[in-house]
């Protein structure tokens, strides 16, 4: 099982993949982006709910998360396209 902590530095890697900034993310996924920001710097204060509502937005932009293994934690890449 990966780490809270794992987990929001997946998803900070996945918006650097995407492009996106910390404003357009959180408008994509409903939340400030102040709740953005604290989850990229890995606060212990934020709401599960909200670590979703990013990942499911970033989901929706193409971004593939993959469980951690024994040497290393989660990871991101982009889907590929349908051909």
């Amino acid at each position: 099982m990966d780490s809270t902590l794992e987990i929001m530095n997946a998803l900070r890697a996945a918006r650097a993949l995407t492009g996106l900034s910390q404003d357009e993310l959180a408008v994509l996924a409903g939340v400030s982006r102040q709740i953005v920001a604290r989850i990229e710097k890995g606060e212990s204060n934020v709401l599960v709910d909200a670590i979703e509502k990013v990942r499911v937005a970033l989901e929706g932009r193409g971004v593939v998360f993959m469980d951690g293994a024994a040497g290393h934690g989660p990871a991101v890449a982009m889907a590929r396209p349908d051909r």
